[in-house]
């Protein structure tokens, strides 16, 4: 559909209010049409319009336009074994923490994406290939489920949700010729870790903790560094846990959601900087 490229040319000159309209012409047509499954699946029709629906979504903070009361908000492939992964001792407290404090639906997502990102790494791995169409029947589950979703009230959970929209936009809906494809998603990932950052009364499972502020360093490598707070919240949680290094990091960080693939090309810079910045401040404060 022309609608498409009209659309992809806006974002590109950042013209979200153009980029809006031909979205809400293009759910019209989908509508007359009888629906995105009524769609043609043989030219990937069906995903090409979930893709344009989710980055207008993505870019502009707000909901979708499709699928507004068809979300199933059960578990996709977390309950099928195609992976089976081990991250003890690391995964224990983060089940109970998500069990005891996440809603049901945020925590099903999670399962969904914490396995898409098993799956990916071991297909890596042994140099095998995800099927197209298993690939996008999760990236339509996973980002429609998280977008339909907000926890304004609950920081915690506003935070988690933002930061797996975050690392499913690095995973499946890469824009190359774009800097900062999704400024708007950026903000409130910023936000939301500054407001979890001060709210000193949290206790976060270790996971969790680490995570958070790695994913920041690795979508915003230019701004994360010059961020005192953030490299603060990483150095901290780095010399509590006693992470000594990158591999041990490297396995906390995929009992979340982490791609090696995709994330350790900016993910162990950043972290070997804290751990420099930690060396450093303990040598001067063993000369004071």
């Amino acid at each position: 559909m022309v609608v498409f490229i009209l659309a992809s040319a806006a974002e590109l000159t950042e013209d979200f209010a153009a980029v809006e309209n031909h979205i809400r012409g293009l759910e019209k047509i989908v509508k007359l049409r009888g629906g995105v499954r009524a769609l043609n699946t043989h030219n990937n029709m069906q995903v090409k319009v979930c893709r344009a629906d989710l980055s207008y979504a993505l870019v502009s903070g707000q909901r979708p336009l499709l699928f507004k009361e068809d979300i199933s908000w059960d578990v996709f492939i977390a309950d099928r074994d195609l992976v089976q992964c081990n991250h003890q001792p690391h995964s224990s407290g983060l089940h109970i923490f998500l069990s005891n404090s996440a809603d049901t639906r945020l925590h099903n997502a999670f399962r969904d994406l914490h396995s898409f990102s098993c799956i990916s790494n071991l297909a890596y791995q042994t140099t095998r290939k995800l099927s197209p169409e298993i690939y996008n029947d999760i990236m339509i589950s996973i980002l429609y489920r998280l977008t339909n979703l907000s926890f304004e009230s609950d920081i915690i959970q506003e935070a988690l949700r933002i930061g797996l929209l975050v690392v499913s936009s690095t995973i499946f809906m890469q824009r190359l010729f774009m800097d900062h494809p999704y400024g708007h998603l950026l903000n409130l990932y910023r936000n939301a870790l500054f407001n979890l950052h001060n709210a000193t009364s949290i206790a976060l499972p270790v996971p969790v903790s680490l995570w958070m502020p790695m994913l920041f360093y690795v979508v915003a490598p230019e701004e994360a560094p010059s961020m005192n707070w953030l490299n603060t919240w990483v150095e901290n949680i780095i010399s509590s846990a006693g992470i000594s290094s990158w591999t041990q990091a490297h396995e906390i960080l995929k009992t979340i959601v982490w791609v090696d693939f995709v994330h350790d090309r900016l993910g162990e810079p950043a972290f070997e900087a804290a751990k420099l910045r930690l060396g450093t401040a303990n040598k001067i404060e063993a000369l004071l």
